[in-house]
């Protein structure tokens, strides 16, 4: 006779839990995306898909670090934590998907490593107000990461399990960083109380049940006061233990499980050898103790497990007197078997569904609901609850969704005619930023001031490489409109713009320009090829890095100076002497800024000549 072993596959409660796992991510995204595009028609896509994807990260985060305390105050919430590893790797996708998305929409496209722009186009570390976020939510990503990465033995070769087990508890630097990301980046500019009140609730759920369920381990760690015979502690009379459980005391300031099977009794560590789970809450099943937690199995009295598996616990000494049950402290080495004690008893009689002293909780043993996750079948009381608590879970999740997806605050108004290419044709003025000067139609025998498009290139890069050699010419090329208010741009498509072929007209005077005096203008300074309607929103702290990274790769830095009762004004920033600041302004992006200089009118764009070592913060 013979037998071979079979891992654990992905068994039937493993599939049931990724496909309920999987469907709500799903349907997470999909109210939160269709809400926000149907409710906010200016949105983008991409713009929702990121912050869709954010909050149900940080949301499958919440239920993450709520099911190890729960399952501590109630034990039917262990269907829960079985298969938490899949949770959590889920959130992590997630999550990542969420930074992905982000940094190629904010920091790719540019002639820069996205994760050089990342950490280096936001460097505000000396204001609260201007902290850059976004490497915060990095560094928690990558903590994550480790911890999903030390969860599967193929990465662990060369840790010790205590080393693995301590990179687990980063999930608790891994929090605060993701609420620092979210308090100081969504929250600077989506200021209504939905999102901040959902935020400050999940932060105050947390802290309350780990909390509550520490205070409740903390009584079961301070032991109570016992007699010592010969080295031996008194613990609990034998016949408080039911049959097949176990009685947790604390020993020498450590948790030991003494376990009563038919008439022997034996004492093992209470923690579990995996992820040191609560072995006496767990079963005598076939004759080992299985663990509550993921169904690690020991020997009671070797605290070795069959093989081929080869974890070990500690076991200790044991005996029974008169019916009471005496523990030495000192445990053996892990792995070491000790004879059982026999409790003898004329009416011993096996019974299961023993109670302990006190009745039973919710969801213990003795209400039949013992939980063992690779079984094909869980207890149906318990497979009930888990139904209602996947339904709640799914509502609420959905209806979160909406709500988010609706309180978002209007999102700027603006359109870029992305995947449209039309052809233009005008003069190239190149000096000081590139534009293109085209002459509207007009009746016969009058003139009209040519309109000036304000020329960039694809992603975050200028016009420059594009026009190089056509100042003055007339030409014609391919291009994406870009505009908002009375402002216009057009992203050249690469390499189209060429001299025109046709008869060149008679020069233009595309240099005039008309100086309006000296003003003093508040406003913040963004990359025009964004706030235009590129990105949404395009301005703010939550865009500063990209606007950075798009004036440094030479796009427009623009002051927009905002007016309720009237339109948007726009002024491209000079130097005195006429030159583009964009490298010298990217300290002050995206914030309030006061200038003082000469306004310039050109055509129909406006100008501000100020040195940049003028401008004045004013706030952060």
């Amino acid at each position: 006779m013979t037998h071979a072993y079979r891992a654990v596959g992905w068994n039937r409660q493993k599939r049931i839990y990724d496909g309920v796992l999987v469907a709500g991510i799903v349907l997470y995204l999909a109210v939160f995306i269709g809400g926000t595009l149907v409710l906010r028609p200016n949105a983008t896509v991409e713009t929702a898909l990121i912050r869709g994807l954010g909050t149900c990260a940080f949301l499958l985060l919440h239920v993450v670090l709520s099911i190890g305390p729960l399952a501590r105050l109630d034990r039917r919430f262990l269907v829960l934590l079985y298969n938490r590893r899949h949770l959590g790797v889920a959130m992590l996708v997630v999550a990542l998907a969420h930074g992905a998305f982000s940094i190629v929409q904010f920091h790719g496209f540019s002639d820069r490593n996205p994760l050089v722009n990342l950490l280096t186009a936001n460097t505000r570390f000396d204001s609260l107000a201007s902290f850059p976020f976004q490497p915060l939510g990095l560094l928690a990503l990558v903590i994550l990461f480790l911890m999903a990465a030390t969860s599967h033995d193929y990465w662990l070769a060369n840790l010790t399990a205590p080393t693995w087990k301590r990179l687990h508890m980063l999930v608790y630097v891994a929090y605060p960083l993701l609420v620092a990301h979210v308090a100081l980046g969504t929250l600077q500019s989506q200021t209504n109380p939905v999102l901040a009140s959902a935020l400050g609730l999940g932060v105050a759920w947390i802290a309350t049940i780990h909390l509550v369920a520490g205070f409740r381990e903390r009584r079961l760690d301070r032991g109570a006061e016992t007699r010592v015979d010969e080295g031996f502690i008194d613990v609990v009379s034998a016949d408080a233990i039911p049959d097949g459980r176990a009685h947790i005391a604390t020993i020498a300031g450590d948790r030991v499980a003494i376990f009563r099977y038919g008439n022997k009794i034996s004492a093992v560590s209470n923690a579990c050898e995996h992820q040191n789970g609560p072995l006496g809450e767990g079963r005598i099943v076939d004759g080992c103790i299985v663990c509550p937690w993921h169904g690690y199995e020991y020997r009671p009295e070797s605290g070795q497990s069959p093989p081929p598996f080869t974890e070990k616990i500690p076991t200790f000494d044991v005996k029974v007197v008169d019916g009471r049950v005496w523990i030495h402290p000192k445990p053996h080495p892990p792995g070491t078997f000790v004879e059982p004690a026999i409790f003898e008893t004329d009416d011993f009689e096996p019974d299961f569904e023993t109670a302990a002293s006190d009745p039973p909780s919710p969801g213990s043993d003795e209400a039949g609901d013992f939980y063992v996750g690779y079984r094909k079948l869980a207890p149906p009381r318990l497979v009930e609850f888990a139904r209602r608590l996947a339904s709640g879970l799914l509502v609420g999740g959905v209806a979160l969704a909406f709500t988010l997806a609706a309180t978002q605050e209007r999102f700027d108004p603006g359109t870029f005619e992305f995947g449209t290419t039309r052809s233009f044709a005008g003069q190239i003025v190149a000096d000081p930023y590139p534009v293109l000067a085209v002459t509207p139609p007009a009746p016969r025998g009058q003139a009209t001031a040519p309109s000036r498009f304000v020329l960039v290139g694809f992603g975050k890069a200028g016009a420059e490489p594009e026009v190089e050699g056509l100042e003055g010419r007339q030409v014609e090329l391919d291009g994406t409109l870009i505009y908002r208010d009375n402002m216009t741009m057009v992203e050249i498509a690469p390499e189209s713009a060429n001299a025109a072929q046709s008869a060149p007209r008679p020069p233009q005077r595309t240099d005039d320009s008309e100086s309006l005096g000296r003003h003093t203008l508040a406003g913040e300074i963004i990359d025009l090829k964004c706030y235009l309607g590129v990105m949404k929103p395009g301005r703010g702290k939550t865009h500063r890095a990209c606007a950075v990274n798009c004036i440094r790769g030479g796009i427009p830095p623009v002051l927009v100076v905002s007016d309720p009762d009237a339109p948007a004004r726009y002024l491209m920033l000079l130097d005195p002497e006429d030159q583009p600041v964009n490298d010298r302004v990217l300290e002050v992006v995206a914030e309030p800024i006061e200038i003082t200089g000469e306004v310039v009118r050109r055509d129909d764009l406006y100008y501000l000549k100020a040195d940049p070592a003028d401008y004045r913060r004013l706030t952060g």
